[in-house]
């Protein structure tokens, strides 16, 4: 899944209300999505200076209206503003957003921000006010754990995610994500109680984490079928069939590994393309369907030119 999305969005609103608008008379709709457009291109790229100019352009077509749109775009340049390396930038505008609406979105983006920085203290204690604000949120408990547990505190991150599993609930909604919690703190038996008793209650989701969950307890032909459904119910993202397709790639199940990533770049909506596209490459290759993997190099070197390794990958290519 591509993490804290939800979170991003929390924070949008209040962002908003402390940016500076251009002073144009209406909303060019279609100059707005251009510009859009243009800046998620500069951030594939790995042109985050251009994306933030992009995505400010894209925000001056608005007289600041607060819309889905405005939003998404303004979570866009924030996101694009921390990649370019423009810390102090960032932390303002966190600062601003908490100050304005103490926002349990901005606690955690900002959080996220300390440990990257190097300053844990900051960052837990941003953690803790994120959940204080909105105790009802799993995913914000998700994100938490695994923000821990990338810094090496996951005993730390699995007591909140021990917290998530007090709210009360018992909705569909519920059991998917108490059945998720359950699989990352290693109940398996769990994991698959609530997670069959959300797929059973129509959650699209739920096949996708009972198939992990059943991978993980050995059951490979129940986690099979479930990741099938999951294709087969036009529920999965891009994001969700690239990381299915690197934990083949991980196992050297290269040809499943392809059906995932090529089912990924089938779908009408693949924002993370070049890497779906570069990874189809790699599992080709492992299979020693040297000839397909050259015809996509030829594919991926026409739309992302400045790639250097793909580059030297198809000289090597061209020799096998």
């Amino acid at each position: 899944m591509r993490k804290h999305r939800r979170i991003y969005k929390m924070a949008a609103a209040a962002v908003l209300a402390v940016l500076s608008f251009g002073a144009c008379t209406k909303t060019d709709e279609k100059e707005q999505d251009a510009y859009r457009q243009y800046g998620i291109n500069c951030m594939e790229k790995g042109d985050y200076d251009n994306a933030v100019k992009s995505f400010q352009n894209a925000l001056n077509q608005s007289l600041g209206k607060v819309g889905e749109k405005e939003i998404d775009i303004c979570l866009y340049k924030a996101k694009a503003q921390v990649y370019s390396g423009d810390v102090s930038g960032a932390l303002e505008t966190y600062d601003a957003v908490i100050n304005y609406n103490q926002n349990a979105g901005a606690y955690y983006l900002r959080g996220q921000l300390y440990f990257d920085m190097g300053q844990p203290e900051k960052g837990l204690a941003d953690y803790k006010k994120a959940i204080e604000e909105d105790g009802e949120n799993y995913e914000l408990y998700i994100a938490v754990y695994e923000s821990l547990s990338q810094h090496e505190m996951e005993p730390l991150g699995q007591k909140y995610l021990n917290g998530a599993m007090e709210i009360k609930g018992k909705k569909a909604e519920d059991q998917l994500y108490k059945g998720r919690i359950s699989y990352l703190l290693g109940d398996m038996n769990a994991a698959v109680e609530y997670l069959t008793k959300a797929k059973e209650e129509k959650e699209p989701l739920a096949a996708y984490y009972l198939g992990l969950a059943y991978e993980n307890a050995g059951e490979k032909e129940k986690a099979d079928e479930c990741i099938q459904e999951y294709i087969d119910s036009g529920a999965a993202t891009s994001y969700d069939l690239y990381d299915l397709g690197m934990k083949e790639m991980e196992n050297e199940n290269y040809k499943d590994a392809v059906t995932y990533f090529e089912a990924g770049l089938g779908l009408k909506e693949v924002p993370n393309h070049q890497n779906l596209l570069k990874s189809t490459i790699a599992a080709y290759e492992y299979r020693g369907k040297f000839k397909t993997a050259r015809k996509l190099l030829k594919e991926y070197l026409s739309q992302y030119p400045s790639d250097e390794e793909a580059q030297r990958e198809s000289i090597f290519l061209e020799t096998r």
